[in-house]
């Protein structure tokens, strides 16, 4: 580390990570990242299911979204269960737009009774997803912060990060830095006026469920609602949503006892096959979702060498890694052909700088 004054990444979870290791491999330095909680990855990285899930609403989402997922089955960092998803929807028009030829194959009801051990009660529209899957977003984390500090980054746990008028401030302590990459998902906005909004979502862990073991993930748009094995168990999600406007560092969102009756309803009326379920363990995570479902990558328009990695929305575990080579291109000199270009700009946040109001919500 030389005594310059350092680029400093803020968050290390799923984003900040990505963003840490994209600067190392660069070569870029001096090289500081700072986080919060005493073990990386403890809030929101660490509370999801895993998916791998190259499927979104937003259409740029989804580009970045499919770059993730094939950047998962080359990779040799983390753990990866390439076991797929099915995406169903009779209803929904998101099916459709999600669906990518070259990729995805339409399935039928015997086909979905084959992979899953059983099929969904109701109009039957799906697709096998052949790049999705299952990882382990803290491994992953930990390996690119392990590999970014052996090429000479610094990793500050237990750090508290504030802007003081565009001052930066480590434990109340002025610091000077070169480039400030904000990634610190929830906790984003409370450093400089970004217009994202935190969304509590519960997990379930759940005993009796019927799915064959080596099933794909899968995800029913019409009754919003998941699930996959998960060893002997299985994961659900019923897809509530919550806002949570201050998000508390220190106290983690209590799990809502109410909704355990909303996920076992939901698997009653759509997917009985499943079977009687019996919930283990119920947990809260946060989301961070911008006005137009997309991520917040790239230099700030008001702020010069303030750079965002946010607002991934859930998709963190599966693009981060993407995600953080086009915030940081500027930074990295890497090579952006025409399409990422066009990703670059429809992620920027100066495509929030139209509406003033946006910044302040």
């Amino acid at each position: 580390m030389s005594e310059a004054a350092p680029i400093v990444v803020i968050g290390a979870g799923l984003a900040g990570a990505a963003c840490l290791h994209a600067l190392a491999e660069a070569g870029l330095g001096p090289l500081l990242c700072v986080e919060r909680q005493q073990r990386p990855g403890s809030q929101a990285s660490d509370q999801n299911a895993g998916l791998i899930r190259s499927h979104a609403a937003n259409p740029f989402t989804a580009a970045l979204a499919r770059a993730g997922a094939r950047w998962w089955g080359q990779q040799t960092l983390a753990p990866f269960n390439r076991c797929g998803s099915i995406i169903i929807g009779g209803r929904s028009a998101e099916l459709v737009a999600g669906f990518r030829r070259h990729d995805h194959r339409w399935l039928n009801a015997q086909d979905l009774e084959a992979l899953i051990g059983h099929r969904p009660v109701g109009d039957i529209r799906a697709f096998l997803n052949p790049l999705d899957g299952v990882a382990a977003p803290d491994a992953l984390i930990a390996a690119m912060l392990d590999d970014a500090v052996q090429q000479g980054a610094e990793l500050r746990t237990g750090c508290e990060a504030r802007l003081d008028s565009g001052h930066l401030l480590l434990d109340d302590e002025p610091t000077e830095y070169a480039a400030l990459v904000i990634a610190a998902g929830a906790w984003s906005a409370s450093l400089l006026p970004l217009p994202v909004l935190a969304f509590s979502r519960h997990l379930f862990s759940c005993a009796g469920a019927q799915i064959n073991e080596d099933a794909p993930w899968v995800w029913d748009l019409d009754e919003e609602f998941y699930f996959r094995r998960d060893g002997a168990l299985a994961l659900l999600c019923a897809c509530d949503e919550t806002v949570v406007h201050a998000p508390d560092p220190e106290h983690w969102p209590t799990p809502e006892p109410s909704l355990d009756a909303l996920l076992l309803a939901k698997a009653k009326r759509r997917w009985p096959g499943l079977g009687p379920l019996r919930i283990l363990d119920s947990w809260a995570g946060l989301r961070t979702i911008t006005p137009d479902d997309g991520f917040v990558l790239g230099a700030d328009p008001r702020r010069k060498n303030i750079y965002w990695c946010t607002g991934l929305g859930g998709h963190g575990v599966t693009a981060a890694v993407p995600a953080a080579r086009l915030a940081l291109a500027a930074l990295t000199g890497a090579d952006l052909n025409a399409s990422d270009h066009r990703l670059a700009a429809a992620h920027s946040p100066s495509r929030f700088a139209i509406l003033e109001e946006t910044w302040h919500g």
